[in-house]
């Protein structure tokens, strides 16, 4: 209990009080709070060196050029990247996943491909596809969970080789369900397929390798992790 109770003082908000009760907050799946370390963390980058990165050659902007790449490194470790290359940040992990569908996919799709999802998408990852498949003629196709929430691998198969995206959840946001991205990355490679996973719920409760995974796509949010609002990962 003592550990609970330390780890309650690290978040300020958590001090808050709701009809004379102090929170007990259960909705990080949605929106994580933030605890004092990274709100500290901000106030320090904004007393020392909030800057325009990348745009300037005076302190500042250096110092904010530097803070920028330290980060980017990080992810790349966090996630187990082979290069900072890989790391493109977004605003959030929907923006990611349209990126990925409005730059990628939207020109390569033809009528008659199938883009292969499942049942059990964040809207995020079902809308988007939604769209993408009426734009493009493709047709959207559907593997469904069983009565525990859980993708079983027998939908695997309706992953063919006329699809050309996979998307798939790696962790549910509504049932916390595992989904076997790793057989679900294998067969869409096997049958050609490029496969976006949405890590939104997954990396900050468990650890990922996107090299050992080898997704070609892996998105997630910051704000589902103690990080601020409009910070994503591609």
């Amino acid at each position: 209990m003592s550990n609970l109770r330390n780890f309650r003082e690290d978040f300020p908000i958590l001090n808050e009080e709701v009809n004379g009760r102090k929170i007990i907050y259960l909705d990080s799946a949605a929106t994580s709070q933030r605890p004092d370390q990274v709100l500290e963390a901000v106030l320090k980058y904004d007393h020392e060196a909030n800057g325009n990165p990348h745009r300037g050659s005076h302190t500042l902007s250096m110092r904010a050029t530097e803070a920028f790449e330290q980060v980017r490194e990080k992810v790349r470790k966090f996630i187990g990247a082979k290069s900072t290359k890989e790391i493109i940040f977004t605003k959030n992990a929907t923006e990611a996943i349209n990126l990925v569908a409005y730059s990628y996919a939207l020109n390569k799709l033809v009528p008659g491909d199938r883009i292969v999802i499942t049942i059990a998408e964040h809207h995020a990852n079902l809308v988007t596809w939604q769209q993408i498949a009426k734009k493009t003629k493709a047709e959207l196709v559907f593997m469904y969970v069983d009565p525990d929430g859980r993708l079983p691998l027998g939908e695997l198969h309706k992953i063919d080789e006329k699809t050309k995206i996979v998307a798939c959840t790696h962790m549910s946001n509504v049932l916390g369900s595992i989904f076997p991205v790793k057989e679900v990355i294998e067969r869409g490679h096997e049958m050609g397929a490029k496969v976006l996973i949405d890590g939104a719920q997954a990396v900050a409760h468990m650890p990922v390798d996107v090299t050992a995974l080898d997704a070609d796509f892996y998105v997630f949010s910051g704000h589902k992790m103690y990080s601020l609002m409009g910070v994503g990962v591609l």
